[in-house]
């Protein structure tokens, strides 16, 4: 690796783990959040885990569980080789009904916003998890106190951070003012096939709440010549979006991650560039199209199958009506 390329890579991504908890833990945390005594985690490592994410949605975390280490049965007590510690046991099930119901393995890592999301999306009550009514297995009496439920409830702000509208709305502002006058627009190659899809053949007519895609429209219908540079990572459409942290530039919605980045790659093969690359906006969606007949070549990944929640499909599985309706239509 080259030391450029090197110095551009940040020590805060998915391969590096900021919290490594056990997978149980994730819904000790938002057990303690609503009021409970959990067993499983202790209130101030709870508190420090919730205050990091609160305060910072890139956070990485990591689910761990000991579920896989389980020796041969010949190696327990010779005189009682069914001995087991009944707590680890029951914690191992945890482990692995939690990771079971996210599509997880014990080591994957993901950032907050992510886990939580799917989190609540997943698992309505930690009933049926951490206890049962299987005698022998009643586990947490607290399981049934609607301590997670009511934290459930508000949502995954209730746990992560959100940005503020002001903040949003003063991004926007300035990312306005630079789309519009800028000498270049700065685009994450699947980007472009957002701004296509989003246009629809013309049927967008105001901005989005999450996104500058109608001002960058409007630039480049203006100016069919602008110059757009292409960039791996966050862009010019993002400024504005609940999902971007700007301290970091991270993207930290649940829908987008690392997926997102395998679509950027997959677009620059198919238009044979690299990051970096500028081209006119005319010349640059006219390679698109024809390289590009339909978002299921990249959006769908090839196939529309989408294989779990981290490489969902984004729109129609078998490609998009809204870019199929610009492809069609154009727009300059």
């Amino acid at each position: 690796m080259t030391e450029m390329s090197q110095a551009r890579k940040t020590d805060d991504g998915l391969h590096r783990a900021a919290i490594v908890i056990q997978a149980r833990q994730l819904l000790a945390t938002v057990c303690i959040l609503g009021g409970n005594d959990c067993p499983l985690l202790s209130k101030s490592e709870a508190r420090a885990i919730l205050d990091r994410v609160k305060g910072d949605p890139t956070v990485t975390m990591r689910l761990d569980s000991d579920a896989d280490v389980i020796p041969h049965y010949k190696s327990f007590d010779s005189t009682d080789p069914t001995k087991t510690d009944r707590q680890a046991m029951f914690n191992r099930k945890r482990d692995l009904d939690v990771l079971q119901r996210l599509g997880l393995c014990p080591g994957d890592t993901r950032r907050a916003r992510y886990l939580y999301t799917l989190l609540f999306e997943r698992i309505a009550t930690p009933f049926g998890i951490c206890a049962y009514e299987t005698p022998g297995w009643e586990g947490c009496p607290l399981a049934r106190s609607g301590a997670y439920e009511r934290v459930r409830e508000q949502g995954w702000q209730a746990v992560v951070y959100l940005r503020p509208q002001p903040e949003k709305d003063e991004y926007r502002r300035r990312n306005v003012e630079a789309i519009m006058n800028g000498e270049r627009l700065f685009i994450r190659p699947h980007h472009l096939l957002c701004i296509a899809c989003g246009h629809a053949g013309g049927e967008l007519r105001t901005p989005r709440p999450e996104d500058t895609i109608y001002e960058i429209i409007q630039r480049i219908q203006a100016e069919p010549d602008v110059p757009i540079t292409l960039v791996e990572g966050t862009c010019d459409v993002c400024d504005c979006c609940d999902g971007y942290s700007p301290p970091n530039h991270r993207c930290v919605h649940p829908g987008g991650l690392i997926r997102d980045y395998k679509r950027d790659l997959d677009v620059l093969q198919k238009l044979g560039l690299m990051p970096g690359d500028t081209m006119k906006a005319r010349a640059l969606f006219k390679r698109l199209f024809e390289r590009v007949p339909s978002t299921k070549d990249v959006c769908g990944y090839g196939d529309g199958v989408s294989r779990s929640h981290a490489w969902s499909v984004c729109g129609e599985p078998q490609g998009a009506a809204g870019y199929a309706r610009t492809r069609e239509t154009g727009w300059f």
